[in-house]
């Protein structure tokens, strides 16, 4: 899921005249991809979809306030 929203955010990047969804779009596959890589690794899913869940949340939280001070 995380990677499908970060994908979705490169388009938008360009359609929107909003450089930094590409660092969101990024950051979202980024995440993805550890969490991949963590379970994986023998990661207990809860703990994966926790880290994974909380950091996108904190991107695009980020991301949110950005765009409203920068208007």
């Amino acid at each position: 899921m995380c990677l499908v929203v970060g994908l979705h955010f490169l388009p938008l990047a360009r359609s929107f005249a909003q450089p930094q969804y590409w660092w969101t779009g990024g950051s979202l596959m980024t995440l993805a991809l550890v969490g991949a890589l963590a379970l994986a690794d023998g990661s207990d899913p809860a703990n994966v979809r926790t880290l994974v869940g909380f950091g996108a949340a904190a991107v695009l939280w980020s991301t949110a306030l950005h765009v409203a001070r920068r208007g």
